[in-house]
């Protein structure tokens, strides 16, 4: 299995790779190579107590409906497929930008975990 590799100088790329990407390159690749697929369709974000709460107020902030089902951890769900083009309420689907890339959620951070069909980052291409 590849896991996603971060250095102390930002670098991130999958530890079965040698070629590391600064975070801006690996935004850049999303942006203009896959559009964010990983940010787009039937998936769901599982969140922890206090990236919810980070999350919604980011949503607030940005004038972003964000729907977050609670789960019984105190933490919460969001579900791509109820949101507007059935993309993380936090993508701008102009720009397939993250809104909130440097504050992202640690699951968006670890992605991608292996080799990833369409996602040049993972290694499959």
């Amino acid at each position: 299995m590849a896991l996603l590799r971060v250095t102390r100088s930002g670098r991130v790329g999958l530890k079965s790779e040698r070629r590391m990407l600064t975070a801006e390159q690996a935004s850049r690749i999303c942006m203009e190579q896959c559009r964010a697929g990983c940010c787009r369709g039937r998936l769901i974000l599982q969140l922890s107590q206090a990236e919810a709460a980070a999350f919604q107020a980011h949503a607030q902030s940005l004038g972003v409906r964000a729907k977050i089902t609670p789960t019984s951890y105190g933490g919460g769900w969001v579900k791509f497929a109820g949101h507007p083009g059935q993309c993380c309420p936090m993508l701008d689907q102009t720009t397939w930008a993250c809104r909130i890339y440097q504050d992202r959620p640690q699951r968006c951070r670890e992605f991608p975990e292996r080799p990833t069909p369409g996602c040049a980052i993972s290694g499959a291409g």
